[in-house]
């Protein structure tokens, strides 16, 4: 088993070619290619076609020929995470992490999916990306369970005296000759018990008997509701039929209503099927997770202005948007605003910018439409910085009585432990929300 570390958008990096030959199928395909032809590779956000970003239209990497031919580069995308091919493991961290240990993906997915990261002392690498593959979990069980209990139509084989399907014949003569008041027939039901919900009930009696598991599947009240829900629902449980309920699962399920279960049923399959992460059983099987920096830091910077009244539209839900013409056409999503504010995060290197105007111009455009339709007197840009802000890049819109400023969240470079890193991130974010003077 091979390893090899990056970091999202870098321009690229030297292998031997004989190292990466197994990236090279996957070099320059769409995400959303990957994600079709490759069950087994989850994706954050997982409605890739309607992120705002269009993170399926890009890749994951690219493989870049040098002039040794011996010798490659490969530079990566806006994404972060685990993949692999084979043998082949890939981590891609955030370029904006200078640990080793990768505490700012930790961290934006601890305050993302609200969850008590586990200790990250360990060094078992593998053991890492599978506890990643488990936090989530409550996440997907939490976003499938909202759309309801899943239910489908189930065959059903009985043989008692209360007929109320269709008679099974040969089955009968087997069982009840001679007639002793029992009659062989089968029904179909609608039925919570099927074989979505019994692959979840494995995950949970799987997630039980592992280091984290037990507490994951307690992380929070409506967590462990959830939970009981689902052993509730699949009183058929048998731990001996689990690879039989895997086999059954294989074939991704597309359904009009219950949509959140696709990926919950890849999610319970990673979980089942990949407890050290082997990346690929054959050589050109991709299996993996990972997540849209843009989106990830979006949603991080969500978890601190939910706190202070500003609205987070949600672009692939329809809701929250603002309408920019009288007759409600053009709407538009903002990442945040409130009252006189409006704040658009962007994972981008904007910290070194002394001036507003460097920002690139369609971001520049966009926040301003924001603020122009919102009659907003204060816009701006989130940002990760890299070193501490010491003043806060402001310009006024000419025309305007408005403003467009380079906010930011310094990331900590100096911590010791990854509960020294929360507790300088927390104090960092604190500076943040003071900069904004709300």
């Amino acid at each position: 088993m091979m390893r090899i570390d990056l970091t999202d958008n870098q321009p690229g990096k030297a292998y031997h070619r004989n190292v990466v030959a197994a990236l090279f199928p996957i070099a320059d395909k769409t995400i959303a290619e990957l994600c079709r032809d490759n069950e087994n590779l989850l994706i954050f956000p997982f409605s890739i076609e309607t992120a705002d970003d269009r993170v399926g239209d890009s890749s994951v990497m690219s493989i870049i020929n040098t002039d040794n031919p011996d010798v490659v580069r490969v530079t990566t995308g806006n994404v972060m995470g685990f993949i692999g091919v084979g043998d082949l493991q890939v981590k891609i961290k955030s370029r904006f992490d200078d640990g080793r240990d990768d505490y700012l993906l930790h961290y934006m997915l601890q305050k993302v999916l609200s969850f008590n990261l586990f200790d990250l002392s360990h060094n078992n690498e593998h053991e890492e990306a599978f506890d990643f593959i488990m936090f989530m979990f409550p996440y997907f069980l939490k976003s499938a369970l909202r759309q309801g209990v899943y239910r489908e139509y189930q065959n059903y084989r009985h043989n008692d005296a209360n007929l109320k399907g269709t008679i099974d014949v040969g089955r009968h003569i087997a069982k009840n000759v001679p007639f002793v008041g029992n009659i062989a027939y089968s029904t179909r039901e609608y039925s919570h018990d099927n074989n979505m919900t019994e692959l979840i009930r494995h995950t949970i009696e799987f997630m039980k008997t592992k280091k984290y598991g037990q507490s994951v599947l307690n992380i929070d009240r409506e967590t462990i509701e959830n939970v009981k829900t689902i052993i509730e629902h699949t009183p058929l449980y048998n731990k001996s039929e689990r690879s039989g309920i895997i086999s059954k699962n294989l074939r991704m399920k597309t359904h009009p209503y219950f949509t959140e279960y696709r990926p919950l049923q890849t999610l319970c399959l990673q979980i089942l099927r990949m407890e050290e992460v082997k990346y690929g059983e054959s050589d050109d099987e991709i299996c993996g997770i990972l997540f849209d920096g843009a989106w990830l830091w979006e949603e991080y910077v969500n978890t601190i202005l939910c706190n202070y009244g500003f609205k987070h539209p949600q672009n692939k839900r329809k809701t929250g948007g603002i309408y920019l013409f009288e007759d409600r056409s053009g709407i538009r999503y903002p990442d945040f605003y409130k009252e006189d504010m409006v704040l658009d995060a962007k994972y981008k290197r904007l910290g070194g910018y002394e001036r507003v105007a460097q920002v690139d111009r369609e971001d520049v455009h966009q926040v301003m439409a924001y603020v122009s339709t919102l009659h907003a007197t204060k816009g701006g840009f989130v940002a990760p910085l890299e070193q501490k802000q010491v003043l806060i890049p402001t310009s006024k819109l000419k025309g305007m009585s408005a403003t467009l400023s380079i906010f930011g969240i310094e990331i900590s470079k100096t911590a010791s432990s990854y509960q020294d890193f929360c507790t300088q991130m927390k104090a960092m974010e604190a500076t943040f929300v003071k900069s904004l003077n709300i």
